[in-house]
């Protein structure tokens, strides 16, 4: 009779399969964590369409000047994409039309901690700046935003950073900027207008006329420029330039401040 032995299972071997089992189920169970956690900090691709489609509807609300409308979509925007710099630099700018500038700092910094480069949001945090007065940090803003060469409006940045060396009084500065914000932008009205008041500064009313002059061929109704080419026409003595102006602003203006003023300076020419 031939006798089977047969074969005892090892020990070793079956700590080895059951080890090995134990550290696979680890690792599903940490995969499976990760993604947990994923999920649990980043928009699905549902919450970012809502979110999108909010962004939408307070760009309407802005275009419309509905801002407390437009600030709601916006907050309920934030709460489903917390990491969109569009929404963060849009909330911004809306607090800044509220006079509220410590705010509108705060959501224009996290909107470039985001991004560095964002040099929409550089350019609005330099504006804040400028209403708060604080004319050197505006002019770091405006130079920062500068750097990026994908900026697709730098003739912003360079008026406003002209802007705040004229606040500071200082005027060369001011020109050089200003004018390379009409090289940048030819038809930019407002460098046009910015760099009018800078040789009013300088005591160049001939320049100041032709930069306001050239603001109003662009734009008849920027009632600002006109009132600045009236006065410049005073101070060289062109009484009857002044007075046309100050007609136009009459008639364009009549039931505000400016248009009353404008009457009064009619009174005055033609007495």
């Amino acid at each position: 009779m031939i006798h089977t032995m047969k074969t005892l299972p090892n020990p070793a071997c079956a700590c080895i399969q059951n080890l090995s089992t134990l550290l696979w189920s680890l690792i599903a169970a940490l995969f499976i964590s990760f993604v947990l956690i994923a999920c649990s900090t980043t928009p699905d691709a549902q919450s970012m369409a809502r979110a999108e489609a909010h962004n939408k509807l307070a760009t309407s609300y802005i275009n419309n000047d509905q801002l407390n409308n437009a600030f709601v979509e916006l907050q309920k925007s934030l709460q489903l994409d917390p990491q969109n710099k569009e929404t963060l630099n849009s909330l911004g700018y809306i607090s800044a039309r509220f006079k509220k500038y410590d705010e509108a700092v705060s959501y224009y910094e996290k909107a470039i901690a985001l991004d560095p480069q964002y040099s929409f949001a550089r350019n609005n945090l330099g504006v804040a700046y400028l209403e708060m007065g604080q004319w050197d940090q505006a002019i770091e803003q405006f130079e920062s935003a500068l750097v990026n060469p994908t900026y697709g409006t730098p003739e912003r940045a360079y008026t406003n950073m002209g802007y705040a060396y004229y606040k500071k009084g200082d005027y060369l500065n001011a020109e050089s900027v200003l004018k390379e914000a009409e090289t940048r932008n030819p038809t930019f009205i407002l460098a046009m207008y910015r760099l009018g008041l800078v040789y009013k500064e300088l005591g160049d009313d001939a320049a100041a006329i032709a930069e306001l002059d050239r603001a109003l061929k662009v734009a008849p109704d920027y009632l600002d420029a006109r009132w600045e080419l009236a006065q410049a026409y005073l101070r060289t003595g062109d009484n009857e330039k002044a007075l046309l102006q100050f007609e136009k602003i009459a008639e364009q203006a009549s039931d505000s401040q400016m248009g009353l003023d404008a009457q009064e300076f009619i009174h005055l020419i033609e007495q």
